[in-house]
């Protein structure tokens, strides 16, 4: 079966993911489901499947600095209800940064900012929060 991709051409609050070091393409895999893959300048960091029962509400967040201009990523399946969650970026001695998560095809979620946080929360209308710690873009 061939894979067909796509890059995903989104505006998050002005910060174009295609002006910065991050990208996504969609993927078909081999029984049919949406692929979300997750590259940062290139290289392939996760690959996330539509899954019929949700999985991790938030799977994955990166950060980068380029050219001096720091930016971070997270992403995840969307929530039973389809509702992308409430995103929050946060760093110690900061204040708090909320970003707006943006569903994409295959029931995954992506948000992206300005800044270089350490942490990021996803909070469901359900009230269930996860919390994972932003890694380097390019560690594995």
């Amino acid at each position: 079966m061939t894979m067909q991709h796509s890059t995903l051409d989104l505006d998050f609050d002005g910060l174009p993911l295609l002006d910065s070091p991050w990208s996504v393409r969609f993927a078909q895999s081999t029984r049919g489901r949406v692929a979300l893959e997750v590259y940062n300048a290139g290289l392939l960091l996760d690959v996330l499947v539509a899954q019929p029962l949700t999985a991790d509400v938030l799977r994955g967040a990166r950060r980068t600095g380029r050219i001096g201009r720091p930016s971070v990523l997270a992403w995840g399946h969307l929530p039973p209800d389809g509702a992308p969650p409430e995103v929050t970026f946060t760093q110690r001695h900061r204040a708090a940064l909320p970003a707006t998560a943006v569903a994409t095809a295959g029931g995954f979620w992506i948000a992206v900012a300005e800044g270089c946080y350490d942490r990021v929360t996803a909070t469901g209308q359900d009230g269930t929060s996860e919390r994972l710690r932003v890694r380097a873009g390019w560690s594995r």
